[in-house]
C-alpha cells in the first residue's frame, strides 16, 4: 500500500522587510534571494563567512536547529565580518541564513548591508 506523501506548505517569510511565500523546508538564504532582501553572502552559502547573519524577530521556533557548521562558524568569529558586530548582538540568537531552513512563518533582519540597516531601524534595533 502506497503512503500518501505530506504536501509541502507555503510559509510567509519577512526578510529585511521584504515578504515572500516560500516552501516549507526552503533555505532562508534562497527565500531572501526570491524576496530581493539583499542579504550578503561572500562564501557562496557554505557557512564560512558569516555575512548572511540574521537576527530572528518573530517565528524563531519555525527555523531549523543550528547545524554543526553554523555553530562552528559563529563560534570561530575572529577575522570574519561578524567579529565587528559580535559584541553588539551578544545574547541574541544570531543565525546564518545559508544554514537555516524555514518550517513556518518567520521574520528576520540581516546584520550587514544598507537594506538590513533600514530594516533594523524600522524594528528599533539600531
Amino acid at each position: 500500500m502506497r503512503e500518501q506523501s505530506r504536501e509541502r506548505l507555503r510559509v510567509r517569510c519577512v526578510i529585511n522587510g521584504e515578504t515572500v511565500d516560500a516552501w516549507e523546508g526552503y533555505r532562508l538564504w534562497d527565500a531572501a534571494l526570491d524576496a530581493d532582501a539583499r542579504l550578503w553572502q561572500w562564501c557562496g552559502g557554505h557557512g564560512q563567512c558569516t555575512t548572511c547573519a540574521v537576527l530572528p524577530i518573530a517565528g524563531e521556533s519555525n527555523l531549523s536547529p543550528p547545524t554543526r557548521l553554523e555553530k562552528i562558524s559563529l563560534a570561530i568569529w575572529f577575522a570574519k565580518p561578524l567579529a565587528f558586530v559580535r559584541k553588539r548582538w551578544k545574547g541574541r540568537n544570531v543565525r546564518l541564513a545559508c544554514q537555516t531552513y524555514v518550517h513556518g512563518p518567520v521574520e528576520v533582519v540581516g546584520l550587514f548591508g544598507r537594506k538590513a540597516k533600514v530594516a533594523r531601524r524600522a524594528r528599533g534595533l539600531l
